[in-house]
């Protein structure tokens, strides 16, 4: 077994532990390979981030190089002091900023296996940096991919010819609390029979938050006072121009009463508790860790069909077409206008990730990859 080979095993590097699906994947890897008494390290390029805390002993286990230029050498010779220190036996790359800088250090002074990690379908802004990440590709030993559908993008750009191999993200289970449940729908100003609906992701394009925006205002006019609804979206909001212009629309739009952004929240588990249903309006993923969260919770799903999501969740998902906010707002008021469809789905959610999805399956199948690469090293 892995855990056996010589001391600090594992390292998983990526830009910063931020609030992002990706992030918090590592967090529940990181601690799950403890937890197997695996060692390992997170090393981020830029800093810490936000999600650092989530891992268990963060000021041991985590370091930052603080790297924020483009082509910066420094970095290099910043992770080359590091592996030296670690002596790690696989390098588990999660996104392609930082794939050069390893590829570059471990080819001078180490050469251990490197595997790379994809997790999303690579919205925008990849294409014009395809030769360079086919060029440091060639170093990789190892790939691997949350879903069928994200290996698939991942071998396109890559021009990749080996095997991918899919290993599902895992989530650990979020228990039913009925003190959290009101602690937040008490900050909310909602009642007993108030529905929530909770979406969870950093505000970019891709997460198509304005669809959602707009299935609002078509859900209000259905609604007309028979049923009472907010919608609350918990992620960090930036200084952009997409952020703008979605708190511009939910003034134009009169939204106020029942549209809002949280930002980033620490309490995760407390939001999941205090919603109804959870909804992603999504026009890219991988395989949203936020959905498997929301059905480890016991939440109905509304998401759409869009990427790996479909093959994951099968009938345990309300799924409607992106970019439709129509159809988007018929699916939330059937929901909302049916508590045993939800129960109905909550069940489904729940039996799915404990049987596919669970944090020790994902943690297991990383494991056997980082020995199976270690084998053919």
């Amino acid at each position: 077994m892995l855990k056996n080979f010589k001391k600090n095993c594992i390292l998983l590097l990526l830009s910063e532990l931020r609030p992002g699906g990706m992030e918090r994947l590592i967090t529940h890897l990181a601690n799950g390979l403890q937890k197997k008494n695996v060692s390992m390290m997170v090393v981020c390029l830029q800093d810490k981030g936000e999600l650092a805390e989530e891992i268990i002993e963060s000021k041991k286990f985590v370091r930052a190089i603080g790297s924020h230029g483009s082509k910066d050498i420094k970095a290099v010779w910043a992770l080359r002091k590091l592996f030296k220190d670690f002596k790690p036996a696989i390098i588990n790359i999660h996104d392609y900023s930082s794939l050069p800088y390893a590829a570059l250090a471990n080819l001078f002074f180490f050469n251990v296996p490197l595997m790379f990690t994809a997790h999303g379908l690579l919205y925008e802004g990849f294409e014009k940096l395809q030769k360079r990440y086919r060029f440091f590709s060639r170093f990789l030993s190892g790939f691997s991919a949350v879903s069928n559908a994200v290996a698939n993008r991942h071998r396109n750009y890559l021009d990749w010819g080996k095997e991918i191999q899919v290993i599902p993200n895992g989530v650990p289970e979020i228990k039913k609390d009925d003190s959290l449940r009101g602690q937040v729908r008490n900050e909310l100003g909602m009642d007993a029979h108030d529905i929530l609906f909770l979406a969870v992701g950093n505000p970019r394009p891709e997460k198509g938050f304005e669809d959602l925006i707009q299935a609002a205002v078509a859900l209000k006019s259905m609604t007309t006072g028979r049923f009472r609804f907010k919608i609350a979206v918990a992620g960090k909001l930036f200084d952009s121009e997409y952020c703008r212009m979605l708190l511009a629309s939910i003034n134009a739009e009169n939204l106020k009463d029942c549209f809002m952004f949280l930002g980033f929240r620490r309490d995760t588990a407390a939001l999941y508790n205090a919603a109804d249903i959870f909804v992603l309006s999504s026009r890219s993923e991988g395989l949203p860790m936020v959905i498997l969260e929301a059905m480890t919770a016991q939440l109905p799903v509304i998401a759409t069909g869009v990427g790996g999501i479909p093959d994951a969740v099968g009938q345990a998902a309300l799924l409607v077409d992106p970019q439709d906010p129509c159809v988007l707002a018929v699916a939330m008021h059937e929901l909302m206008a049916n508590p045993d469809k939800r129960n109905t789905l909550a069940r489904k959610g729940q039996a799915l990730v404990r049987e596919k999805y669970s944090m020790e399956k994902m943690v297991d199948a990383y494991i056997q990859a980082y020995e199976d690469l270690v084998k053919i090293k």
